[in-house]
């Protein structure tokens, strides 16, 4: 009777805290806590509340370590583990520094907080030269890391939430430990002793908390005890069995199958659901662990989601990390992720991330591919999802490269507006607000790659964000509304046109993801016609825009515009004059046709002497003029020039007469370069600019990084370089087709002064040279930056288009088709390239280099050598063949 009593005014005690959180979030100081911290709240401890209507919320995303150090006693547990100028080091953030910094999380928007498991981790792993700051190599699955701080802190953390109508995730894993044990030599199914060895000896040599503290295979109680899969690295990622029991990254592969295991795990976190409060979980490497793993520890009768309930929370949030992609108009990404959903019959999780819909964000606003991927994307992800609502979306996080590694902020302002106002949970990983490029950098002063602090509430992203946040929560129309597309583009960057509707009102969503002008064209919405728009918010300036007969939308937009409207508070039924007809007929078939050559079209406009400008591919910036004659009659060009199959669209558009005509779609090919060359470069010569250097010793690094030859294609704007390897690989399934190695290639342009020290490499360009574009390609990475604003530190201003990429691993062959007309370059006639190969983490650092090399390190050299593996050098030829 008293704990239902207990629970009856815990959860009273929120519903008052929600109700009033605009008088607790009122600017307070206290003398226990630093002036810009939580304010210190009087009322009941709130450990325990109800769910919250989790569509409706923002999720603030933080790793502990890399946020805010509240408590510097607790930095250095002295075992070599704490170094703040290192990413691979404790830093030092702590519990306590989340809870003086909830002012300035609370006032960015966010409504949840969701940290990195606060869980007790190995210090330090030998094997990898690595430290478990980031939380996700347990070993005590019931204990806060010393280096966190205590369990008091944490609840404090949870009652200080609850107290602003906030809410605390937590994340948790179940796959894998720690790094405890492994192979020395080759695996054996068969005999998994054989070769088998423990990484550690002595001090956190295996975990402490019991049944995991299990991790000798050589110990025949260990052995039977079978807590373990005992198996050696993850080869082939399309084997479900390896998915399930191998190893990660030589993480500890636990055996989710034994009862043990599972009652284990079911203790654990039902622990700090009680004694902290937490009211979600985000549940880490989901797809490594099988099915039936979820349905047991979950929905299991001493399961999560029932002592959840018992708690009073009757929708306890488990998002799952289902780490996937899908080729552009295909779904295998989507199939992956919500098998982890379960059905109706045999349900499992109640959420999982949209990881298919990042990858799609990147690719298109990012990299400036075609806006009809993400629009199929965003149709996909409401048709496919159960409920797409309590998805949490997200543009970067702590296993990815920053957005801003590979794109400028522009891209990153439209990914955000994008974020907030399609259906799903917006997750804002910390230092996007700030502008961060480097994925772990630190929060707080002293931290990794911050000489000051970074929590400037005055910070133009910070207050962009703020502005986003406040749309969203101010009218449930952005969290609960349907989605209707409206208008994309098929060929490339541009047109992104969306529709939301809830309860009778609808918004529109336009973006233009081009660097250039582009028309937005007639585009039908469910609003009534002649209806003056109200504008929410957009990044240009323009009048809103009034609807035209037939409830169509018509206007100019510029290089990446942003625009949010609604139907204004005014009269919805204004009288237009009727404007006089206008028409445009094409006396030549265009659309469906593919042309080789350079080829005359024409027509005739309603209008005698008449100025129409023709725009292909919706770029009004570089749309040329042609005239009517005094019949109206009009002809032009159509040029066929550049190298590939470009598809194309035509729109001829007369802006006196506000007409635009129906687009026209072609194919221009020209299969016949007008520069070819092929350059063969030595075999086993990576080994460095000295020769010495020895790749990274981890089993999946071995031959990705040296070239066998590279051919280049070229004619007009268009070039196709293709990279023969001696050998491609894809064992992390990365999303670009290819891992365990990067490309670094820079472009020397004829009559353009750039930089001679290459970015991030610590080398110059080579023969004296200096260059004036660069690429960047990795597994999980693909951007194009300038050599404005670049450094020997610091790579220069982002492109915001990247080239396509695709991989033939039977034939060893990697090429990049760049697209010279989205970057301002018509012919690369005299170009110099310089191609060079290294390795980047899936977070986007270049690998250390250090004397001894290591497992992820490369070795042979000092850590300020050139971090080049193998190069080869080409200039573009004209004639050349």
């Amino acid at each position: 009777m008293l704990a239902k009593k207990s629970l009856l005014l815990s959860v009273l005690a929120a519903l008052i805290a929600a109700g009033c959180q605009s008088e607790n979030n009122k600017d307070t100081s206290d003398s226990r806590l630093a002036a810009d911290s939580t304010p210190v709240d009087e009322s009941p401890a709130l450990r325990h509340v109800p769910s919250p209507q989790w569509q409706d919320q923002i999720i603030y995303f933080l790793m502990t370590d890399r946020f805010n150090d509240g408590d510097p006693s607790n930095n250095d547990m002295g075992r070599g583990e704490y170094d703040p100028s290192k990413e691979s080091h404790y830093n030092g953030g702590d519990i306590v520094g989340i809870t003086q910094k909830l002012d300035y999380i609370q006032q960015l928007g966010a409504t949840a907080v969701w940290l990195t498991p606060p869980v007790a981790n190995q210090w330090w792993s030998s094997a990898s030269e690595y430290s478990g700051y980031h939380g996700y190599w347990a070993r005590d699955f019931k204990k806060v890391d010393e280096h966190y701080g205590t369990l008091q802190d944490y609840q404090a953390l949870s009652e200080a939430l609850h107290h602003r109508g906030m809410y605390l995730i937590q994340d948790i894993v179940v796959n894998h430990s720690g790094i405890f044990f492994g192979y020395d030599g080759e695996y054996d199914p068969e005999d998994t002793a054989k070769n088998f060895v423990l990484f550690e000896q002595g001090f956190q040599a295996a975990p402490d908390m019991p049944p995991f503290d299990k991790v000798n295979r050589l110990n025949p109680e260990h052995a039977a005890a079978n807590i373990y899969n005992w198996t050696s690295g993850t080869s082939n990622y399309q084997s479900e069995e390896q998915q399930f029991t191998y190893q990660l990254g030589n993480l500890s592969d636990i055996n989710t199958k034994n009862p043990e295991v599972i009652a284990a795990f079911k203790d654990a976190y039902r622990w700090w659901m009680q004694e902290v409060g937490v009211d979600a979980f985000r549940i880490d490497t989901v797809k490594y662990v099988e099915h039936s793993f979820w349905r047991q520890f979950l929905h299991d009768s001493d399961g999560i989601y029932a002592k959840a309930a018992e708690l009073g929370k009757d929708h306890f949030l488990t998002f799952g990390e289902v780490f996937d992609s899908s080729a552009p108009y295909e779904t295998q990404g989507e199939e992956k992720v919500i098998k982890f959903l379960g059905s109706e019959q045999e349900p499992e999780l109640n959420s999982v991330i949209g990881f298919p819909l990042y990858f799609e964000i990147g690719n298109v606003l990012g990299e400036g591919k075609p806006t009809a991927q993400l629009a199929f994307r965003l149709q996909k992800f409401m048709e496919m999802y159960p409920d797409p609502y309590v998805t949490p979306n997200f543009i970067d996080n702590h296993d990815t490269k920053r957005f801003l590694a590979g794109a400028n902020e522009s891209a990153l302002k439209q990914a955000l507006a994008l974020l907030f106002t399609i259906p799903g949970i917006p997750v804002i990983y910390q230092g996007t607000e700030q502008g961060h490029e480097e994925t772990r950098q630190a929060m707080f002063a002293g931290g990794f790659l911050s000489e000051r602090d970074q929590f400037n509430q005055e910070a133009e992203l910070y207050r962009y964000i703020q502005q986003l946040a406040g749309l969203r929560k101010s009218d449930l129309l952005f969290s609960r509304g349907d989605l209707r597309l409206l208008a994309s583009n098929q060929s490339g960057p541009g047109l992104l046109v969306y529709e939301r509707q809830y309860r009778g009102k609808i918004a529109i969503i336009v973006l233009n993801t081009a660097e250039h002008g582009v028309l937005l064209n007639n585009v039908k919405t469910r609003l009534p016609g002649n209806s003056p728009l109200q504008s929410l918010y957009q990044n240009f300036s323009a009048e809103a825009p009034t609807l035209g007969n037939g409830q169509s939308l018509s206007m100019e937009l510029p290089a990446r515009a942003i625009a949010i409207y609604t139907t204004s508070n005014t009269s919805m039924a204004t009288v237009q004059q009727e404007a006089p007809e206008v028409w445009l007929n094409f006396d030549t078939q265009i659309d469906g046709q593919v042309f080789t050559q350079d080829t005359p079209i024409r027509g005739r406009f309603s209008e005698a002497n008449a100025s129409l400008k023709v725009i292909l591919n919706g770029n009004l910036d570089t749309a040329s003029v042609v005239k009517t004659d005094a019949q109206g009659n009009w002809h032009t060009n159509i040029e066929v020039r550049d190298f590939g199959h470009s598809e194309t669209s035509l729109q001829l558009y007369a802006p006196d007469f506000s007409f635009v005509s129906e687009t026209q779609s072609f194919t221009a090919s020209v299969s016949r370069p007008e520069i070819s060359l092929t350059l063969v470069d030595a075999q086993d010569d990576d080994k460095g600019l000295s020769g010495l250097y020895i790749a990274p010793e981890q089993d999946a690094s071995e031959k990705q990084m040296d070239i066998v030859s590279v051919t280049a294609e070229s004619a007009g704007a268009n070039l196709k370089l293709t990279l023969n390897m001696q050998q491609v690989s894809d064992y992390w399934a990365p999303s670009n087709g290819f891992d365990n190695t990067s490309f670094s290639v820079f472009f020397d342009l004829p009559d353009v002064k750039g930089n001679e020290a290459l970015p991030m490499l610590n080398a110059n360009m080579v023969d004296g040279r200096d260059w004036d574009l660069a690429h960047v390609a990795y597994g999980w990475g693909n951007y194009m930056y300038r050599a404005s604003n670049a450094s020997a530190d610091e790579m220069g201003d982002k492109v915001g288009i990247a080239p396509q990429i695709v991989v033939d691993k039977a034939s060893s062959e990697i090429s990049f088709f760049y697209r010279g007309g989205q970057i301002g370059i018509e012919d690369w006639r005299d170009v110099l390239i310089y191609l060079t190969t290294w390795d980047i983490s899936g977070e986007g650092y270049y690998r250390e280099l250090t004397p001894e090399g290591g497992e992820w390190q490369f070795g042979g050299g000092q850590p300020k050598d050139p971090k080049i593996m193998d190069s080869v050098k080409l200039k573009l030829v004209a004639g050349a063949q």
